[in-house]
């Protein structure tokens, strides 16, 4: 099978059979089914205390739950505005590798290809997790088991797609090039810090994300639509798990340039 035929059927398994036959919605509005609503209840006479309320999900249980909801309408909008252009980036690939391994400095990346490992960006939501855990910062604590949530989903997800298209790395090195999981560890945590706090902490964590994928070109690791459709899987997995999340203040976008890529953001 070619690549470019994998690459479709990849698209193609990311995206829910219902996309067809859903309403359009913005995708700044997930939707949630009637099984994901939750209605707290009125207050118990006397008490002042409401039951029922929302409380964060158990991060590390909640995969199987989470990886479901990817296969929404959200996750679809996402991945179908995303995926074409990453095929449309396919033939610009090997320019892209070239001018990348021309004019990237490897040293400046380094750090983007440390920090953008699933190690680090599991490890530094695990320990927000644990230090809202601990201090008793519902917030915190909230905020760092979506981040652990988001590496998971989006790395089960890249892992699969990985194994289904088995394209070369750019450095021959093995076949794991598509999409990029350091890309998608990035954009994840980038996703879900958007989605709490607003464009004021999406922008510089969508700018450092874009770092990461740079820093994979400069690595000779991953191609211009690895990076894209890494994007892509990451963006997907950070809204999943914070569906109901409002702190959505800007539209991002992806589009391809010349031998690389770019992230836009149009505030609301």
């Amino acid at each position: 099978m070619s690549f470019r035929v994998s690459v479709a059927l990849a698209a193609a398994l990311l995206a829910p059979a219902q996309w067809t036959n859903a309403q359009t919605q913005s995708i700044d509005t997930p939707a949630a089914s009637l099984a994901d609503t939750q209605f707290p209840l009125p207050p118990s006479p006397g008490t002042g205390v409401t039951f029922g309320a929302p409380t964060p999900r158990n991060p590390f249980t909640s995969i199987g739950h989470d990886l479901k909801k990817f296969f929404s309408r959200d996750t679809a909008m996402v991945i179908g505005m995303l995926a074409p252009i990453a095929g449309v980036a396919l033939t610009w690939d090997n320019a892209g590798i070239e001018e990348s391994q021309e004019h990237l400095d490897k040293s400046s990346f380094q750090p983007g290809n440390i920090g953008g490992s699933f190690l680090v960006q599991t490890g530094a939501s695990v320990a927000t997790w644990a230090v809202g855990k601990m201090s008793g910062n519902r917030k915190t604590a909230e905020v760092g088991g979506d981040l652990i949530r988001a590496q998971f989903v989006s790395q089960v997800v890249v892992q699969g797609v990985k194994f289904a298209t088995r394209r070369e790395r750019p450095d021959d090195s093995n076949n794991h090039s598509f999409p990029s999981g350091h890309t998608s560890s990035a954009f994840a945590t980038a996703s879900v810090l958007e989605r709490h706090f607003g464009w004021k902490a999406g922008v510089p964590a969508y700018g450092f994300a874009t770092y990461v994928g740079l820093a994979r070109m400069s690595a000779n690791k991953h191609h211009v639509s690895d990076i894209i459709m890494g994007a892509a899987v990451g963006i997907a997995a950070g809204r999943t798990v914070t569906m109901g999340v409002g702190g959505a203040k800007f539209d991002l976008g992806v589009a391809p340039t010349q031998g690389g890529a770019a992230v836009t953001f149009t505030k609301r």
